[in-house]
């Protein structure tokens, strides 16, 4: 078979042969938030006298983790395993306390959190200290989401965590009660869990921190689902937002394939697919969009292939 490909269009092809066109999203890959976190880190490695290391994983993509790893920034599970040097700080965010203990050790900080997960802490800050009680729309086990119930808990507030309309159904609400958002989750199940809220408690206030990037990858990854047989979404197993994506696609009604790298990708896939599309989630850097673009595409890149990431322009 001969595999051809064309970012944003169908290209021409002999009757002779089959042809299989590739599609890449509109908008892929790095946000600036993990953008920013693996540049800070960078630059520390060669900045900072001492052990860099990463308090767990920076962000959600093993093959990055690699490739620090290999510039020598290590990472450790808790921080009492860092004795000395710089500590890098998630750019999913981190609980106070967490700061307080490195400077406490006498740890050089380099703060990798990402300013939207930020600015969810300062909505959760303002919520509690005005009387609220707050939900959290998330996902259980996440480091974001550990990070911001546990400031909230800090300041003595009230946090649940929520995913699903009918979890906020089960609770017994009163009060005031305050809204907020994962910044990666979807904004469709925040309006969800803010609609039934709304139906028990009569004092709401909804603030929406749903990050714009995650926004601009999940309407890219629908647009092109809705023009391909097959999506391969690239990104770390453990990333909440790739497996988002996946699942956006999936609803439609295209079948949609999650991989790390070229290796996890069958063949087979391929071969019932004409028309394939590549997205990936906002902890996937280029070179690895790149490496899956010429597995699929018969080890060169499709005609026209530019990557354009979400909260660019």
């Amino acid at each position: 078979m001969t595999v051809t490909g064309r970012v944003g269009g169908h290209s021409k092809t002999s009757s002779h042969t089959k042809q299989r066109t590739v599609l890449l999203a509109e908008v892929v890959g790095y946000c600036f938030g993990v953008r920013r976190a693996v540049e800070m880190t960078e630059r520390a490695a060669t900045e900072r006298a001492g052990r860099v290391t990463s308090l767990g994983p920076l962000i959600h993509n093993a093959q990055v983790t690699d490739r620090l790893k290999a510039s020598g920034i290590e990472s450790a599970a808790h921080l009492d395993e860092i004795a000395s040097g710089t500590v890098v700080l998630s750019a999913h965010g981190s609980a106070p306390i967490v700061l307080r203990q490195a400077r406490d050790r006498g740890l050089e900080i380099v703060d990798g959190t990402c300013p939207f997960v930020t600015r969810v802490h300062r909505a959760a800050k303002s919520l509690v200290e005005n009387g609220y009680r707050v939900l959290l729309v998330g996902d259980p086990g996440h480091t974001e989401v550990i990070g911001v119930v546990a400031a909230i808990e800090e300041m003595g507030g009230w946090v649940r965590r929520v995913s699903s309309p009918e979890q906020v159904a089960a609770l017994h609400l009163g009060g005031k009660v305050g809204v907020l958002s994962q910044t990666t989750q979807r904004r469709e199940t925040f309006a969800a869990i803010v609609a039934e809220v709304c139906k028990l408690v009569s004092d709401v206030r909804a603030v929406n921190t749903v990050c714009g990037a995650t926004e601009e990858l999940q309407a890219a990854a629908i647009r092109l689902a809705r023009q391909v047989d097959l999506v391969i979404v690239i990104g770390g197993r453990q990333s909440a937002n790739t497996r988002r994506l996946r699942e956006l696609c999936e609803e439609q009604g295209v079948v949609a394939r999650q991989v790390e790298t070229a290796d996890d990708i069958d063949q087979a896939w391929l071969e019932r697919s004409d028309v394939v599309g590549i997205t990936a989630g906002a902890s996937t850097p280029d070179w690895l969009i790149e490496e899956v673009a010429r597995a699929v595409n018969g080890g060169s890149l499709p005609e026209g292939w530019r990557i354009n990431h979400p909260d660019e322009g």
